[in-house]
Parts: structure tokens; C-alpha cells; sequence
């Protein structure tokens, strides 16, 4: 099933292999990274997310969540 990250760039779930979420102590802005596998298994992909406030971050990946959990 097809989760939407962003407007007009979708995962399929079952592509999705990590989430990865980290906090830069300088800016106080959160980063997430979404590991997955584009076409093949040899090949991995990023996508990044840039959030400026931890309230930002958690609606995404509350989203995220909600999207991956319908299946």
C-alpha cells in the first residue's frame, strides 16, 4: 500500500525498511530520515525531513504511523 510522505511522493509500505529521527543540538531542529528500498533490494533510498519544532516532527510521524497502520 502506498503511504503519501509529501505531497506527490508516496512509499510503498512494505518498501519502508528504517525511520530515523535525531535532534541537532545547535539549531534545536529535528531530522528524519526514511530508509527504503526504491526498485530493488540492492539499492537503498533516503528521504529527509527537516522539522523545526518537535511539535513539527511528531505530526509527521504520527501521520506516518497512522498511514502504515490502515494496512
Amino acid at each position: 500500500m502506498l503511504v503519501k510522505i509529501e505531497d506527490g511522493f508516496y512509499l510503498n509500505s512494505l518498501h519502508i525498511i528504517a525511520v530515523h529521527v535525531s535532534k541537532n543540538m545547535i539549531t534545536q531542529d529535528f531530522s528524519i530520515d526514511i530508509k527504503y528500498t526504491p526498485h530493488s533490494q540492492k539499492a537503498n533510498g533516503t528521504y529527509h525531513k527537516k522539522c523545526q519544532s518537535k511539535a513539527e516532527a511528531d505530526l509527521f510521524l504520527q501521520s506516518l504511523h497512522q498511514q502504515i497502520a490502515k494496512i
